[in-house]
């Protein structure tokens, strides 16, 4: 009689416990992040394949979720968002993408930020860029102004 009950909390924990360890799906245990990318179509008349190689750069650190990023003919501003706890040390970690797209890249000036608002700019002015939306003359001013956003606020 004693034993009735005994058994019944230690089933009902074994069912518990193995029933709440169940495996993550396989995109997460083989390190896959689903990636929102946008890539270059034939009708687009301004370049961007410079901000899709750094796009695609950025997204191999395993610290970035996401990449946004716009190119003009001498700037290039890319905005990444980061794991929650690499955000404490976003400091060094933008200083390394800097360095690392200055070298893969041949573009004058290259920028990299972890700011959100900057984020949102350059989704924006991407989405601009995709449906050829924008010229190339006002591309680099909005590119410019993005750029004095970005040193106003450090």
């Amino acid at each position: 009689m004693k034993k009735a009950p005994f058994l019944f909390i230690i089933s009902f924990l074994y069912f518990l416990l193995t029933g709440c360890s169940q495996t993550e799906p396989e995109t997460i245990t083989k390190g896959i992040r689903p990636v929102k990318m946008s890539t270059t179509g034939s009708q687009q008349t301004i370049d961007q394949d410079d901000a899709n190689k750094a796009k695609n750069i950025l997204l191999r650190k395993d610290q970035v979720k996401l990449v946004r990023s716009v190119q003009s003919k001498d700037l290039l501003i890319a905005a990444v968002e980061l794991d929650h706890w690499n955000t404490f040390k976003f400091k060094s970690l933008t200083n390394e993408m800097k360095k690392t797209l200055e070298k893969e890249i041949k573009i004058k000036n290259v920028e990299v930020t972890t700011d959100h608002k900057i984020f949102i700019e350059l989704e924006k002015l991407e989405q601009k860029v995709i449906n050829d939306n924008i010229s190339e003359k006002k591309l680099d001013k909005e590119l410019k102004q993005i750029s004095k956003l970005m040193k106003e606020q450090t």
